[in-house]
């Protein structure tokens, strides 16, 4: 006997569990199918899992129920990406109907009750019922006039006019009848695609078949077009390529990182390796953190890869998105270009994935399933035994230190492109210019490079990363920010109630009056805006011409390639902006940038914030001197001293690595452990408050001690959420960290279990996430 273990319902998402079924005798099922099959009192579609000719142990004299049919031949979910799938499901701890949506976004429609007539228009009972009784032969004519001589019950009922009960009579009666049918949400033309991928797909050596003529997915390639580049490559960027081609003529999994200056030529890299791969018929993609930053990549491919190419992100309309995996499925498209959702791309033969900014927070999707594309791209070329190239100016301190210990080669560009010098960086102490008597949120020294840099006819960028809900309290005169004793991590201020708290451990404080280290009355609550930057500026350079790049003024389309657009053409002087603009952009005329206020990122309740900070500020120094006219940095601040300022104002990553990593080891924050974080959601306050405690208590009741009454594992928590209040709901959170993630898993599991046998767990959410990027 065979056996298919199906996850039902998987189109509306309602039910995450596989159940067992029967393979009736002439049924030839595989592995990604869609199916339909009995549930309780209906009929439900589900996607085969797993194949199998034994039951599980615990399951005693079963009565499986038969598969009633397959859906359709076409749609089905590769073997690679179901392994993906429930890879995905088990490492971020969601459901597996939630990874296979994120993996196959072809899993669309529902099941759904269709009438279709018995008897057609030409029968003589039909013709007498038109004389005799009217009111039947006109319910009939409904379906006769359809195209397809069947509707769906729901279409019917307000084509007919007739109730659910009138249609159950003329079942009865036998002139129609009701039928379950899967309605696929996916284009016919995608289908068409779908249906054409095996051939496209059959054999990776196969590219060139069919008596001896190209395949028709590859007519347009040109191979030698593909690694014809018209630029020399520098030696550092010629060693790199050098070693990333052995690495993908090895044709085995690996992971290699790329750690190159801002300037250094990274794209040009990617540009080189992406093209060799394709000569040698294989595909890649390009994955960027941000979905602005596609179309300007894009763009600088497109003239190399032509139609090969597509840029695939969420902000995609739903028509384009099935036209771009018609594309991809025909065999037409080679190079997919992409923010994180890219990754998934059903590329034939891939054998390179890179991440470009490989650091960045953006890579991590903020929505069940929690993952992180620089994860997904690694399994992906683990299933595929291909590469993954991470590159950044600023890699994260995980990747690096993976590379520090050996377990991923570490390639490295450390000069600009024509030995380009990195911008000089001025640190400014607003401590100082408070007491020279200057309040406004410019320094002197800003103030002055700004007015000579206008008058050359040189362009300036102001950078200010202000995030709404983060106020730290600064004292003025002395710097001295207050910090949880236990955490180390920057107190929160909460207008309402007038409290400074820890969001890891909920240490509360009340604001001090005077400054706890030197007594100053100028403790301020710290938080300022690009718009308030923008307002400022229009005030000491009211000829000046000024654009402003941030959430608000890029809510429209197209918005932030005019605003960009402007300034690569000069029409503005001064660009101010938030991160949107601290990388991947390469002004010829930008010869000064300036940081308005670092702090408002060191003192981030997180404790990444100085890792944060010191990618910023490289990051955003980077946008400076990329061309012939040299460039300027000028970060102000109230802690000139801080190791993360120091260190980039020097350019310096390796120092600040080795500083940080060992505050990280002395915390034992990652990456020495792992941290999972459950965040509960409720519209009631004192039900979160209270769900959030009894999760912390049925937490707690499976740690193990030793002889020594220590714990492997520690609890954080439970305290509010950053943001307490979202969307009308509020936000608490319980986090788990230890240095075994499987043993962290199955704790944090039993301690779910526990709760949700609780009254109190009944309508509260959960939101789990593994390794969060942001506490």
């Amino acid at each position: 006997m065979h056996y298919a273990e199906v996850l039902v319902d998987v189109a509306n998402r309602r039910l995450d569990q596989v159940f067992h079924y029967q393979i009736p005798e002439g049924i030839s099922l595989k592995r990604g199918m869609r199916v339909l099959v009995p549930l309780q009192y209906r009929q439900v579609q589900g996607v085969v899992v797993r194949l199998t000719e034994q039951l599980p142990q615990d399951m005693v004299n079963p009565t499986l129920k038969p598969i009633l049919g397959i859906v359709d031949t076409t749609n089905v979910v590769p073997e690679d990406l179901m392994d993906l799938a429930l890879w995905l499901a088990e490492t971020t701890i969601c459901s597996i109907a939630q990874s296979l949506h994120t993996v196959w976004p072809l899993l669309k429609g529902k099941v759904e009750e269709y009438v279709l007539p018995l008897a057609s228009q030409e029968d003589e009972d039909v013709k007498t019922l038109k004389i005799l009784d009217s009111e039947t032969y006109q319910a009939l004519a409904v379906l006769f006039r359809s195209r397809n001589k069947a509707l769906p019950l729901s279409t019917y009922l307000k084509r007919s006019g007739l109730s659910k009960t009138q249609v159950e009579q003329l079942a009865k009666q036998g002139w129609i009848k009701l039928e379950s049918r899967f309605t696929s949400g996916v284009p016919r033309s995608v289908q068409t695609a779908l249906t054409s991928k095996e051939r496209v797909f059959n054999g990776v050596e196969d590219i060139e078949s069919m008596n001896g003529t190209p395949h028709e997915a590859y007519v347009k390639f040109d191979a030698h077009k593909a690694s014809d580049c018209r630029w020399e490559l520098t030696p550092e960027q010629a060693k790199v390529c050098g070693k990333v081609t052995k690495a993908l003529e090895k044709q085995r999994y690996e992971t290699l990182l790329l750690h190159g200056v801002t300037g250094s030529g990274k794209t040009e890299v990617y540009q080189r390796l992406i093209g060799e791969v394709l000569a040698k018929g294989g595909s890649a993609i390009l994955l960027v953190p941000e979905i602005s930053l596609t179309s300007q990549i894009a763009r600088y491919f497109q003239e190399q890869f032509g139609e090969q190419l597509i840029v695939l992100h969420s902000g995609l309309q739903v028509g384009e998105k099935a036209k771009a995996w018609q594309d991809i499925l025909q065999g037409k498209i080679r190079v997919v270009i992409g923010a994180r959702s890219a990754v998934f791309a059903p590329l034939p033969n891939l054998r390179l994935i890179i991440l470009d900014e490989e650091h960045e927070g953006a890579y991590r999707q903020e929505e069940n399933p929690k993952y992180h594309a620089r994860n997904v791209a690694r399994k992906r070329m683990e299933q595929l035994q291909g590469v993954v190239l991470l590159g950044s100016a600023t890699p994260s301190l995980e990747a690096y230190a993976a590379a520090q210990t050996g377990k991923v080669p570490l390639l490295v560009m450390e000069n600009r492109v024509n030995q380009r010098p990195l911008p000089p960086v001025e640190v400014v102490d607003m401590r100082e210019e408070l007491i020279k008597g200057n309040r406004s949120m410019f320094s002197f020294a800003l103030q002055d490079k700004l007015k000579r840099t206008l008058e050359r006819g040189e362009q300036c960028m102001l950078f200010l990363n202000r995030r709404g809900y983060s106020t730290f309290v600064v004292c003025r005169e002395c710097g001295y920010v207050i910090r949880c004793h236990d955490c180390d991590i920057a107190l929160t201020y909460h207008s309402q109630g007038n409290i400074m708290r820890c969001h890891y451990c909920n240490h509360e404080e009340i604001p001090p009056r005077t400054c706890p280290e030197c007594g100053s009355r100028y403790i301020r609550f710290f938080g300022q805006g690009t718009q308030r930057v923008e307002d400022e500026i229009k005030g000491l350079y009211p000829a000046a011409r000024i654009l402003r790049l941030d959430f608000d003024t890029t809510r429209s389309k197209d918005a932030y390639e005019d605003i960009l657009g402007k300034f690569r053409r000069q029409e503005a002087d001064i660009l101010v902006g938030t991160q949107m603009m601290a990388k991947g952009l390469d002004f010829p005329n930008v010869t000064l940038v300036g940081v308005v206020a670092a702090d408002q990122m060191l003192n981030m309740p997180d404790f990444r914030a100085r890792e944060r900070t010191f990618q910023l500020l490289t990051q955003v120094a980077g946008r400076a001197g990329r061309s012939q006219k040299p460039g300027q940095v000028v970060i102000q601040t109230y802690a000139p001293e801080d190791r993360a300022i120091i260190q980039a104002s020097q350019h310096n990553f390796k120092g600040f690595f080795w500083e940080e990593i060992g505050y990280r080891k002395a915390r034992n924050y990652p990456p020495f452990t792992h941290v999972i974080r459950v965040t509960l959601i409720h519209e009631k306050e004192e039900r979160v408050v209270k769900g959030a405690h009894s999760l912390a208590s049925c937490l707690k009741l499976g740690m193990v001690s030793d002889e020594n009454g220590n714990t492997s594992l520690d609890i954080l928590g439970p305290a509010p959420a950053v943001m307490p209040r979202l969307k009308n709901h509020f936000r608490w959170q319980v986090s788990v960290k230890g240095k075994s993630m499987d043993a962290l898993r199955e704790f944090l599991h039993e301690g779910v279990q526990r709760f949700a046998r609780d009254s109190i767990s009944s309508g509260i959410q959960l939101n789990i996430e593994v390794d969060p990027l942001s506490m």
